[in-house]
């Protein structure tokens, strides 16, 4: 299990002009070796040469690192051929839709480059208060050493927007912890309810609202809009350096709440003794999704699938849980009872035409998705676990 620990650099001027030097030239590397190996092949012959940027950039910034700058470049360009192969073979995953060869570390709007510089795993060392680098450099950190097992490469960045240092030290440990049973979990991921879920051997639905989040996203785009508006009436501007700290905020503020729900979500599981989650594959859900404005701008921009999935499948991992992805589609247009399609779906109301039946769209859904799974439940257990789901509140 590979994971990352964050650190915030804290270096003097003198500390901070080095750091400057060795990732302006790491940057600079990096684009020789992009740039050449873009064009050829664009040329259409690959050249893989790196021995001219190699033996002139290990003097700035060291050979140790210069061999991590010319390894990350080989893995980026490995990786984009392996995805032309997947698109040749047609099986290219459903969420990418484009395939580009590495670029470079470069601001498009700004034209600067983009400061990294990367230290070998050997060659350097974290102790409680300093994070000792090659050529004697001893620099403070704060932050939260929260994984510990065998380093990897680390990876200095600078962050244009906040003027800091940052440090990423990727890890390899063992999962913390281990499975207490045999149950699965069947969920159903929503827009304005993320997470659905019903657990083998209960009849009990339960999941998280997102009406808080969702409020708070509506009050960041109004004051984006504002700030938009205004930089182009008095400027004539598109974006400005407080304007990108808006959209941070928004996003940090979104990811923070969905981290929470996740956590809470997996620690119940893991307590109740699941060792599988089933989650409802959506993938390409937008491409049909065509709607209102309002509902097409929650679906489009505000509900981000791909990281909630993600998060899930990350956090399981640490509690020895699988995940799996089955295709959900149509299980919440289904009624549960009699498989009827006649019916009525308004808000997170669902009304089956049929059999009358009442209950909550999401957990439809969810109980849809352990039926698909061969279980079978009887009417009585059906009615109780669709009409009244439970929802747990989380503290943001």
């Amino acid at each position: 299990m590979r994971r990352s620990n964050t650190f915030k650099l804290c270096p003097t001027k003198e500390q901070e002009q080095e750091l400057f030097r060795r990732a302006n030239a790491c940057a600079c590397m990096w684009n020789q070796l992009s740039y050449q190996r873009r064009q050829s092949f664009f040329n259409g012959q690959m050249d893989w040469n790196t021995d001219d940027a190699y033996h002139h950039y290990k003097k700035l910034i060291g050979s140790a690192s210069a061999q991590q700058i010319i390894r990350k470049n080989n893995e980026a360009w490995k990786s984009f051929f392996a995805l032309l192969k997947q698109k040749k073979a047609r099986i290219l995953p459903s969420h990418i839709h484009r395939i580009r060869p590495p670029g470079y570390w470069k601001d498009r709007r700004t034209g600067k480059r983009k400061l990294k510089y990367l230290v070998r795993c050997d060659n350097y060392c974290l102790s409680i208060t300093k994070l000792t680098l090659p050529f004697k450099l001893k620099l403070k950190w704060k932050g939260s050493n929260k994984w510990r097992g065998k380093q990897g490469r680390l990876e200095i960045s600078y962050d244009e927007l906040t003027g800091q240092w940052y440090a990423f030290m990727p890890v390899e440990v063992e999962p913390p912890h281990q499975p207490q049973g045999t149950k699965k979990a069947y969920v159903d991921l929503g827009v304005k309810v993320p997470i659905m879920a019903m657990i083998d051997d209960t009849t009990q639905v339960f999941g998280y609202r997102a009406n808080s989040i969702l409020a708070e996203w509506w009050y960041w785009n109004y004051k984006l809009a504002k700030h938009e508006s205004l930089l182009k009436t008095t400027n004539d501007a598109h974006t400005s350096k407080e304007l990108r700290w808006l959209y941070r905020k928004r996003k940090r503020r979104f990811r923070d709440v969905i981290n929470k729900v996740v956590n809470d979500f997996v620690v119940r599981c893991w307590s109740q003794g699941v060792s599988e989650i089933v989650l409802g594959e959506l993938t390409n859900i937008r491409d049909s999704a065509q709607f209102s404005k309002k509902l097409n701008s929650m679906i489009h921009l505000f509900w981000s699938h791909r990281y909630l999935v993600t998060r899930i499948k990350e956090k399981a991992e640490e509690y020895g849980i699988t995940v799996r992805e089955i295709d959900e589609q149509g299980t919440s247009s289904v009624c549960p009872r009699c498989a009827a399609k006649r019916v009525v779906r308004k808000g997170r109301l669902f009304n089956c035409l049929r059999c009358r039946l009442e209950a909550h769209r999401d957990a439809v859904g969810c109980v849809n998705i352990r039926l698909a799974q061969g279980d079978h439940l009887a009417a009585g257990v059906i009615n109780r676990a669709v009409a009244r789901p439970s929802f747990l509140t989380i503290e943001v």
